[in-house]
């Protein structure tokens, strides 16, 4: 048994983890520093030989700025061959478009040239079937209507005018007494009871009113006058030709208003069936029809 002040004297320690044996590294542990090390060399050898030995390795290009890219003019699908030469071009269907609308728009400017003179004439033919002349009112429409030779006739008789036909068939009533006296009139070479048959027919008329048929002045002055109460105008002026002369005299005046008559109302109905054909024509052209039909 030792004692304190024995120099020889060994102190054990009083740790336990120091009587504890002493442990190594194991298989999996240096297996992970291997590797590790491995990596490091193959990434030192890469960057240092990896461009001369990958040639054709080119580095990723950078990411272009999003202000070129918002400024970048827009892309569109590149159409095979094909589709392209089939589907027509962009600016020939639109100048297809502008002529096809070129054309309506030139149909629909004579459609309504068309109406305003067919409406022109018929105005000018209420205007004109009056008694009063009508110069001031074919000057306004004859913008209107289609130059023709029935509108140049028209200019001259407008100023004049002529009398309605009702006008026309009373004043040859207040005419036919007179006409009928002067076609009796023997001349000199008549007779002397002829002669004071007359002049007693100056003072006292008696003739057949009602009475039309035959060839005596009754009869063709009573076919004229039932015409004209009919409106036929160009068939009692027919109807008188036959009259002897003194009876032509005394109608003159008449016959002349009456010819002008016929003659105002021979250009009207002319300028209406002109302005009428026109209208016809323009609504029955292809032009007409909506854009996209065949």
């Amino acid at each position: 048994m030792t004692t304190a002040s024995d120099p020889a004297e060994i102190v054990a320690p009083r740790d336990p983890a120091l009587y504890a044996p002493r442990r190594r590294l194991g298989l999996g542990v240096w297996a992970v520093v291997v590797f590790g090390l491995v990596c490091l060399a193959l990434g030192a050898g890469l960057s240092r030989f990896g461009p001369t030995a990958f040639p054709h390795a080119k580095p990723p290009a950078p990411a272009a700025p999003v202000s070129d890219i918002a400024s970048a003019p827009p892309t569109y699908p590149v159409l095979p061959p094909s589709v392209a030469a089939a589907a027509p071009a962009p600016d020939i269907e639109i100048g297809r478009l502008e002529a096809r609308l070129a054309v309506l728009e030139n149909g629909q400017q004579r459609a309504i040239d068309a109406a305003a003179a067919a409406l022109a004439a018929a105005t000018l033919a209420d205007t004109a079937g009056t008694a009063r002349p009508f110069s001031q009112k074919l000057a306004g429409l004859e913008r209107m209507l289609p130059l023709s030779s029935d509108l140049r006739a028209l200019n001259r008789l407008a100023q004049t005018g002529a009398p309605t036909r009702s006008g026309l068939a009373a004043e040859f009533e207040a005419l036919a007494g007179r006409a009928d006296v002067a076609a009796r009139d023997p001349g000199r070479a008549g007779d002397f009871l002829a002669k004071l048959r007359h002049a007693l027919s100056r003072i006292v008329s008696i003739r057949q009113v009602g009475a039309t048929q035959g060839s005596t002045p009754d009869a063709l002055l009573g076919r004229a006058q039932k015409l004209l109460n009919e409106g036929d105008i160009e068939g009692a002026l027919a109807a008188i030709e036959p009259l002897p002369a003194g009876a032509q005299t005394i109608l003159a005046p008449w016959r002349a208003t009456a010819e002008r008559r016929v003659e105002i109302d021979r250009h009207i109905a002319a300028l209406r069936a002109d302005a009428l054909a026109g209208l016809v024509q323009v609504t029955r052209s292809p032009a007409a029809a909506p854009v996209g039909t065949p």
